[in-house]
């Protein structure tokens, strides 16, 4: 070792150990309450090295043991770098034999090296886990009741290959798109079979859906460019600050259309769980099915299908109560309808036509709503994951942008210039 670095050695140790120098010095045991009690230290030279029980073999990385060093001194800072420097931005583990083998003994260096780890920006690159922010709370338009369609989330799906027409050479093919339309309140959907992902596409798509299901309060999707270019040729209002005040004002005035942030597709799992759904479904129906037999036709079909069976699934756990033998479905809301074998009609004049008929529908769709609130809703209460509140990120601040299409090491780096924090103050959107 050269005489600057035992220099900077005796000066850091003087430092902090001035007490310990002068009770070696004069052959006097360290104080009990010093942190080298255990460490059977003794001086060689005006430094203090590591005692300890082994004095021979190879165990020694010098003839004498490894200096000590207290970790809250900036040589020991210094040093920890550049070990974590030769072992290239590795785990702890490696950075601390790196140091051993220099012949230094740190004093809290597993503390030391962990922070330093963490502070480093190479590392925070190759190993850093992605930001995220404690879960929000429910939009409103999930936790009330109100019609069916009535708060819609869309997007869409595909493509699938079909025949369009036989030729002589074979058969001419294209493909077909599916937009799904879903429920926010009771979890129904409808599907609408589209040629392709244009923006008059989507709008026929939209007329008829709403020609069906009647007026839609409010829209959510993604960014797609047709979502968003179908909503300015509609005139609809498109929003993606989700501000109470604005939000308001807009559902008042009529639809409204309210877009994700973009790459944020959990924001958007609950129409993203019903395509994977349909997607399950449809793979099991083309097991039957080849391509040859698949046309524009037979995918409606399959759509209508798929509809259906989604629009049948229990929303809710099913009861094993004998008492209770209905399931919550949204089957049961959109048609009236319990699945249930309900025996043939009894005679009915006219006047019990309008005195009964109105009741077993209002019956239905009140228990429904009961079940809903007590069952359903109870179910959204919990938090699955990101549970704990995180810091928020704050303009200014430097972040590496996650792209799924590159390696790690090229993804962007990125300067956030604002924030749109949520009504309970928490970011969680730049």
């Amino acid at each position: 070792m050269d005489i600057f670095k035992l220099f900077l050695v005796k000066l850091c140790q003087n430092e902090t150990f001035s007490a310990q120098i002068t009770n070696l010095a004069n052959d006097k045991p360290v104080s009990k309450d010093s942190s080298l009690r255990y460490l059977d230290p003794y001086l060689h030279d005006g430094i203090i090295r590591l005692g300890g029980r082994i004095r021979t073999g190879d165990a020694l990385s010098d003839e004498h043991g490894p200096i000590i060093i207290h970790g809250k001194t900036y040589l020991d800072r210094l040093l920890v770098l550049h070990s974590h420097e030769v072992v290239k931005h590795q785990v702890r583990h490696l950075t601390e034999g790196v140091v051993r083998s220099s012949g230094y003994w740190v004093i809290g260096g597993k503390r030391l090296i962990l922070s330093i780890i963490h502070s480093c920006v190479t590392c925070r690159k190759l190993r850093g886990k992605l930001e995220h922010q404690k879960i929000g709370n429910l939009p409103e338009c999930r936790t009330k009741p109100s019609p069916p369609f009535t708060y819609v989330g869309v997007d869409a799906f595909g493509p699938w290959e079909i025949t369009t027409r036989k030729t002589r050479g074979g058969s001419a093919n294209s493909k077909r798109w599916a937009i799904l339309f879903t429920c926010l309140t009771c979890r129904a959907i409808h599907i609408e079979l589209v040629e392709d992902m244009s923006s008059p596409t989507f709008i026929n798509a939209l007329r008829r859906f709403i020609a069906v299901r009647g007026k839609v309060t409010e829209f959510r999707s993604d960014r797609g460019t047709n979502f968003v270019g179908s909503t300015d040729a509609l005139g609809i209002t498109a929003v993606n600050i989700e501000s109470s005040p604005v939000k308001k004002f807009l559902t008042d005035s009529g639809c409204s259309w309210i877009f994700n942030p973009p790459h944020s597709s959990h924001m958007g799992g609950v129409w993203e769980r019903m395509i994977d759904i349909a997607r399950q479904i449809l793979d099991s129906m083309f097991v039957k099915e080849t391509n040859k037999n698949l046309t524009h036709d037979v995918l409606n079909t399959l759509m209508a299908e798929v509809n259906a069976i989604i629009n049948s699934r229990p929303i809710v756990p099913v009861s094993t109560d004998p008492f209770q033998p209905s399931v919550l479905s949204p089957y049961t809301l959109l048609t009236q309808k319990t699945g249930l074998d309900v025996g043939p009609f009894e005679p009915f004049d006219v006047k019990d036509m309008y005195k009964s008929n109105w009741k077993y529908i209002q019956i239905l769709s009140d228990q429904f709503w009961r079940k809903w609130r007590s069952q359903y809703l109870q179910l959204l209460q919990s938090r699955h994951k990101w549970v704990d509140p995180r810091n928020n990120l704050t303009e200014g601040d430097v972040v590496l942008l996650k792209d799924q299409d590159s390696v790690r090491n090229e993804w962007p780096m990125g300067i956030v210039v604002r924030v749109f924090p949520g009504e309970d103050g928490k970011v969680r959107k730049i």
